[in-house]
């Protein structure tokens, strides 16, 4: 008589949710994160007010994410609208990405002043992706709300403006990569017949362009 065989219960794999994980992970790494402190002073309009520099708010906010295995970066683009630009904050987990925060900046024309911009908007968009505070309210500031009542009737940048706008961010990551201010002036003059970027022409322009995309991937590929 051939002995019964036992029958062999299917075993219900354990359920995994990563999305779930990555929620319960950032949650964890926001509970360590504290207010950065405001060691820097600027001024707004008549007012001054003090803020946290974005070395420091970085040092708060990647400890308590990179235990966990969460990659944080940011990064600019240009407004799909051609409206200025925007800087997304996203943190990333196994194969998931997230954006925390969008913070839409104004374009400039001048590298510096671009980078400061864009510098602020990193700084802003960090804190508010964790819900930190680093910069003091500024009782009595209508400056925003202006902002935003003027901000309908302001003309949309036309292509040659976004395309300023993308010369500028070039040049400002070149600099940052090491290539001199001095040294991209002399290209332009040497081969423009002048050294301000607004009296180029939109093919000049696109030229221009090419060559700082193609110095911007050298000069870090050097870096």
């Amino acid at each position: 008589m051939a002995e019964d065989v036992p029958m062999v219960q299917a075993v219900k794999p354990d359920t995994f949710d990563p999305s779930a994980m990555f929620t319960q992970l950032l949650a964890e790494a926001q509970a360590e994160m504290v207010n950065p402190t405001k060691s820097k002073t600027g001024q707004k309009g008549y007012q001054t007010y003090s803020y946290s520099p974005l070395d420091l708010v970085l040092n708060i906010i990647r400890p308590p994410l990179n235990r966990r295995g969460i990659f944080f970066y940011q990064r600019s683009e240009v407004a799909a609208n051609g409206a200025g630009m925007l800087l997304n904050t996203i943190v990333a987990y196994g194969d998931e990405e997230r954006v925390l925060d969008v913070k839409p900046y104004e374009y400039a024309s001048d590298p510096q002043e671009f980078g400061k911009r864009e510098t602020y908007a990193r700084r802003y968009s960090a804190l508010m992706a964790f819900g930190l505070v680093g910069e003091e309210d500024t009782d009595g500031d209508t400056g925003p709300k202006e902002t935003k009542e003027k901000a309908p009737t302001k003309p949309r940048p036309s292509k040659r403006k976004v395309m300023l706008a993308k010369i500028a961010k070039l040049k400002a990551e070149c600099m940052q990569n090491g290539v001199k201010e001095e040294g991209l002036r002399a290209y332009e003059e040497a081969n423009f017949g002048t050294d301000d970027t607004t009296k180029l022409t939109d093919r000049q322009l696109e030229e221009l362009g090419k060559h700082l995309a193609q110095m911007a991937r050298d000069s870090k590929e050097i870096d």
